[in-house]
């Protein structure tokens, strides 16, 4: 059996919100394509290779272990804690992303819980029961679509689309007109899913997508009544729902 190495002094989710937000000068785009594509892989589990490749980034597993790494210090520093140590007396900064074991295929890394739903609240991912259906978008040239097949189906994952979203039509659920910083405060501040009007499934190939008019800021609770079915309820549909729903009471 492949010996399993995790940290013992795992951080709590708050601990990696308060962590990553002080260091979020460090934090770059490469790191958050490559938590995304960790972050949607079966089981959270993937090689460095596979999270190189599935977030289009060069250099394979050797940049995916660099990223992880030297942020993995920052944040561990930041936090005063230290993950374990390796034989060689040098600390396995990458321990504090995920665990990991080694397999004829390759070191599987497996995200850790806590980092992946402090990801949620950062609002770097959408919530695993959307990560793979819709809500995807490609890199830069803010193309949607884009199936490649790998080990499992992936879309690409644009966050310059989702600001472009939410600078336009702002935090507040277009639905229910939930705003989270209004009924939170500051800390639960911008914290918004964003749902593309069109699900990608019925599109099958690249097109150009306007995140003004193609996606639209909606709280978890109205994001998750929009996917209780397949296709997706549209916005209107839901906007009925409520309407009704106001009337009776």
């Amino acid at each position: 059996m492949a010996h399993l190495y995790e940290m013992q002094n795992i951080p709590s989710v708050d601990q990696y919100v308060v962590g990553l937000t002080k260091i979020q000068s460090s934090i770059t785009d490469l790191h958050i394509k490559a938590f995304q594509a960790h972050y949607q892989a079966p089981n959270y589990s993937a090689t460095a290779k596979q999270i190189a490749f599935w977030a289009g980034i060069s250099g394979g597993h050797t940049q995916i272990n660099l990223l992880y790494g030297k942020l993995g210090h920052k944040l561990c520093d930041e936090l005063g804690i230290k993950p374990d140590l390796r034989p060689d007396s040098t600390h396995r900064w990458w321990s504090v992303w995920s665990s990991g074991w080694q397999t004829p295929k390759g070191f599987i890394w497996k995200l850790l819980p806590p980092a992946a739903e402090a990801f949620e609240q950062l609002g770097w991912v959408e919530t695993a029961v959307f990560a793979s259906t819709d809500e995807v978008i490609s890199n830069e040239i803010l193309l949607e679509g884009g199936l490649y097949r790998i080990a499992v189906n992936a879309y690409e994952r644009n966050p310059k689309a989702r600001r472009q979203c939410i600078a336009a039509h702002g935090t507040t659920c277009c639905l229910c007109g939930f705003n989270f910083g209004n009924i939170y405060g500051k800390a639960a501040e911008g914290y918004i899913h964003v749902h593309h009007v069109r699900p990608l499934s019925e599109i099958k190939a690249q097109y150009t997508i306007n995140p003004v008019k193609d996606l639209r800021p909606v709280c978890p609770n109205c994001h998750a009544v929009l996917h209780m079915r397949s296709p997706a309820y549209s916005i209107n549909e839901v906007k009925v729902m409520l309407s009704h729903s106001e009337s009776k009471g």
